[in-house]
């Protein structure tokens, strides 16, 4: 694959329409490529909502004030992170970007980049059938959270067993990943409440499920006895005509908070997007694309300087919204720009 030129508002910009496999569109010149994996399903609906439906709010100022330097610690599951957001799961390397990074290394960097500004990665179970399963020699390297696809039930017990004894934090169920080839080879399926508690009864430490987009599903996670959600639409590339996620974050907020661990994603690419995530109910923030670009253009070191740069931007909002920690952002220090 040609290398990236530069990377403007999350896309990535080609100089060589060989590499383009769906539509594309010119703009001085380049080329924004949409490769297998990156761009959105269907008319990109969902992909464009996860942005758009951020860009309703604002950022309330409260500039005076004794000064302070704000606190972006948290804690996941038990573990202390010093900001609360992390890479999301992302694979099929082979597939999404020509094999332009082996998917080991891809995932080693990220949980490498991760672990170097005091957060933690996830590792994606990848599409491609053929590939072997390298998580769990890799999570005895690094420490990092499992993310497997939705498969037939022996596969995903299969998978855990494999996890086990790994240094792993915690495991998650990417229900919108029942898509795409795994779909058409009959390697995934949906999952009702009873195989949910199967799943759930399959490892002691903490597990989430990834995917959800509406408060019935979310309560149906909880009583199922996970720990956490993941508030998604998998990036808009499962399925089009989606609403954004942070369309739907403040009504499972206003049900689960407090009682399960909330995460999101959807179009996260600096600071700014992580606050107003965070103000509408989320307690992690997870960011895909822009982790992904970073670790193709600049491996771990890549990886951190991004979350660094994250860091800086919401420490920034913090200070000119007046919030001195994490759990002091709410709902209060944003509003609807309308």
């Amino acid at each position: 694959m040609n290398k990236i030129d530069y990377i403007n508002n999350g896309k990535q910009i080609l100089r060589d329409k060989s590499v383009v496999e769906t539509d594309t569109f010119y703009e001085d010149k380049f080329i924004y490529a949409n490769v297998p994996g990156l761009g959105g399903a269907g008319s990109g609906i969902s992909f464009n909502r996860n942005k758009t439906s951020l860009l309703k709010y604002y950022i309330r100022h409260s500039i005076l004030s004794d000064h302070f330097n704000p606190d972006t610690s948290t804690n996941l599951f038990g573990l202390n992170l010093k900001i609360p957001v992390i890479a999301a799961p992302m694979s099929g390397i082979k597939t999404s970007l020509r094999g332009v990074i082996q998917e080991r290394n891809f995932h080693k960097f990220i949980l490498e980049g991760c672990s170097d500004v005091g957060t933690i990665g996830m590792c994606g179970d990848s599409y491609d059938t053929t590939a072997e399963y390298h998580v769990p020699e890799l999570l005895k390297e690094v420490r990092g959270i499992a993310v497997c696809k939705p498969r037939i039930f022996t596969e995903i017990q299969n998978r855990i067993q494999q996890l086990d004894g790994s240094n792993i934090h915690a495991i998650g169920i990417d229900l919108d990943g029942a898509a795409g080839m795994l779909l058409d080879a009959g390697k995934v399926t949906k999952k009702n409440s009873f195989e949910l508690k199967k799943i759930r009864s399959l490892f002691h430490g903490p597990m989430f499920l990834k995917g959800i987009m509406g408060v019935d599903d979310a309560m149906i996670a909880y009583h199922a006895g996970f720990d956490g959600i993941v508030v998604s639409n998998h990036g808009g590339r499962s399925i089009d005509y989606s609403l954004g996620t942070s369309d739907i974050l403040p009504s499972i907020s206003a049900q689960l908070k407090g009682k399960i661990t909330i995460m999101v994603d959807g179009s996260v690419s600096n600071g700014y997007d992580i606050f107003v995530y965070l103000a509408l109910g989320a307690d992690i923030v997870l960011s895909g694309r822009s982790i992904l670009y970073s670790v193709v253009s600049g491996g771990r070191v890549g990886v951190s300087e991004t979350l660094n740069r994250f860091a800086s931007e919401l420490r920034r909002a913090m200070l000119f919204s007046g919030c001195r920690k994490v759990s002091d952002i709410n709902s209060e220090v944003i509003a609807r720009y309308e």
